[in-house]
């Protein structure tokens, strides 16, 4: 009965599912700009996607190019048309758009409408990713954190007015960038994502009234047609309005297909997210391809199935722009690296990878014959000699010149209009014997008494306390809380927070009267010339270095092994965040923010104090050292 059950099964899906197969390939159209093209779904049961009425198939790559140097986009995009892609698929990071004084950001790496110009002028398609939340293990899923000033902040929700209003001032931004690039107004554009993954959000407001609002707002700007992506069950599902195809993430096979056939009829489906590897978190091994993503691409080639492949290139979360993962109570919290290599096929400094010629070869093989596809073009780096920075202020030189604003109890970072960076708190505590203190850091978190450092405090690793010694007087505790960014995945996005989270214990005693100072890390922290004599010194310091180079600057990957934990610039540019458990060891430098002479490398390091650090060289490529195997989870995890 099993079997028969299975072979009807099978047999449904084969009738639902109306592949084009060969003839999909064989529509070869590219954009060209200004003359107008028409997307659409039809053929048998609407389960096609048609180009001006002829069977398409979509082969498309991610790339975000908020995530790549702006001198490299062109790279990555004819990167992804050699592979034989046809298409580029790319998420817009809200909060990197939107600038904390409430001014709008589209120059760099955020002229988001120069990089589909650019698409277009290289003969690729756009499938276009709004959000406005996008996860993309992305800072807060590429929503501002302003959003997160009040302690309660349901997101993605039409019932809080001032999450709407802030969704509508930043679509009506993004929507002018959009809709005159629109397939149909002679641009790239082919399809407008609705949201991502809402099914998997999993919080008690969750509502087929905030999709279809997203609906109707970009269908009077006059775009269509739409999809979604989601995962493949009923609970992932539940969220598709009629007339959007579903794009699943993933689809590796025809099976995974059958309850979005089901559930949404008339409509394309496809997948939206195929994993060529996964998201890497710090203490976790590293960057792995997938074999399994290989095969699946077989299958689209042979049965003419769309695909997106997430990531094709995942670049870099330069800044402080990398997000974290936790489960839905705010447990487990994984913060996500600064690289976003993600083992892709074209590595996070364009390198092309031995598994980009395998996708390569299996796309070539399936297309018409007449297909020539260009040679790809391997990257340029370079090498920096061994340079050794100086210490020039110790950590409390920092904060000499920082005000402190008196809080009764400790406020978030948040709430003080700060995204991220460090937050230092400062309250006076009674003598008294060993003690545990008790407190929610969020999210690495340096404790010192008095003169004495006491230890770390790592959300990470599910730690929330520290035993304190014990004090002949009343003494000073302070608390420098170092952040990761906020959680990009699931409800909990509502509820994290930065800066110490709660009341803080002493025993059973509350700790109250606070004096806290902010350091943002939106720019390098200015040092004080002057200081008092401090009886000991703090972990941490600010280090210096001037590196010469003589030639035209090309990509290096600065190489911080033997430091602790801290932040990096480079000529004011904040490449992102080292930390010494891994498994990312060195950090992309771009040739663009480099530059022919002296260039000046500050790096803020959490922990070190000594006088000769570490060398620091440049070398031509990432590391990848597997120092302890991390399976490439492809969205199990949903």
């Amino acid at each position: 009965m099993r079997l028969l059950k299975a072979v009807i099964a099978m047999a449904t899906l084969a009738a639902a599912s109306v592949w084009a197969g060969p003839e999909a390939m064989k529509n070869l159209q590219q954009p060209q700009v200004g003359k107008s093209a028409v997307f659409s779904f039809g053929g048998e049961g609407g389960r096609e996607f048609l180009l001006d009425g002829v069977p398409f198939q979509i082969r498309s790559g991610e790339i975000h190019p908020q995530r790549v140097p702006r001198s490299h986009w062109r790279h990555r995009i004819r990167a992804a048309k050699a592979m034989g892609l046809n298409t580029i698929a790319f998420y817009v990071f809200w909060n990197a758009l939107e600038q904390e004084d409430g001014s709008w950001d589209f120059s760099g790496r955020n002229d988001i409408g120069a990089f589909i110009d650019m698409c277009a002028e290289e003969g690729m398609w756009v499938l276009f990713r709004p959000g406005p939340y996008v996860c993309g293990e992305w800072d807060l899923g590429g929503l501002p954190a302003y959003l997160l000033k009040d302690d309660v902040t349901p997101l993605r929700y039409t019932g809080n007015p001032q999450f709407m209003e802030a969704q509508t001032r930043y679509l009506e931004k993004i929507s002018e960038v959009a809709i005159p690039r629109l397939s149909k107004n002679g641009g790239p554009i082919l399809m407008v994502q609705l949201e991502n993954e809402y099914g998997s959000y999993k919080s008690p407001h969750d509502e087929m009234a905030y999709i279809e609002w997203l609906k109707d707002f970009w269908t009077a700007k006059g775009a269509g047609p739409f999809y979604l992506s989601e995962g493949s069950s009923n609970h992932h599902l539940r969220f598709v309005p009629k007339g959007v195809a579903v794009g699943l993430d993933p689809a590796d096979n025809a099976r995974q297909m059958q309850n979005a056939l089901r559930i949404a009829p008339g409509v394309p489906v496809f997948s939206s997210e195929t994993y060529p590897g996964w998201l890497r978190h710090w203490g976790e091994g590293n960057w792995t391809p997938s074999r399994n993503a290989l095969n699946s691409v077989r299958w689209y080639m042979k049965d003419g199935v769309s695909f997106n492949l997430f990531v094709y290139h995942g670049g870099t979360s330069f800044g402080l722009t990398a997000g974290a993962n936790s489960n839905e109570q705010g447990g487990a919290f994984q913060p996500d690296l600064t690289s976003y290599d993600y083992g892709s096929p074209v590595g996070e400094n364009g390198n092309l990878t031995k598994e980009y010629f395998e996708y390569r070869d299996i796309i070539k093989a399936a297309l018409p014959a007449e297909v020539v596809l260009p040679e790809p073009v391997h990257p340029v780096a370079m090498e920096l000699a061994a340079f050794r920075p100086v210490r020039v202020a110790d950590f409390h030189q920092l904060l000499a010149i920082r005000e402190a604003q008196k809080f009764v109890t400790p406020p978030t970072l948040e709430s003080l209009g700060q995204n991220q960076g460090i937050g230092i708190y400062s309250a006076v505590i009674p003598a008294g014997s060993a003690v545990i203190l008790t407190c929610h850091a969020h999210d690495y978190a340096l404790v010192y008494v008095g003169d004495k450092y006491i230890g770390t405090i790592d959300r990470r690793l599910g730690q929330n306390s520290i035993q304190l010694p014990a004090r002949d007087e009343s003494e000073l505790l302070k608390i420098v809380v170092d952040t990761f960014g906020h959680v990009n995945f699931s409800s909990f996005m509502e509820k994290d927070r930065k800066g110490l989270v709660g009341k803080v214990m002493l025993g059973d005693a509350e700790v109250q009267n606070w004096n806290v100072q902010r350091m943002p890390l939106t720019e390098l922290p200015a040092v004080a010339k002057k200081t008092g004599h401090m009886r000991y010194r703090e972990q941490g310091a600010l280090y210096r270095a001037q590196v010469q180079i003589d030639g035209e600057p090309q990509d290096t990957f600065l190489d911080m092994t033997g430091w602790r934990k801290g932040y990096v610039w480079v000529n004011g540019h904040l490449l992102g965040r080292y930390w010494h458990i891994g498994p990312q060891e060195r950090l992309y430098c771009p040739g663009e923010f480099l530059k022919q002479g002296k260039n000046v490398v500050e790096i803020l390091d959490m922990h070190m104090v000594t006088d000769t650090p570490p060398a620091i060289t440049g070398k031509k490529e990432r590391n990848m050292e597997v120092h302890k195997e991390t399976k490439s989870l492809n969205n199990q995890w949903d």
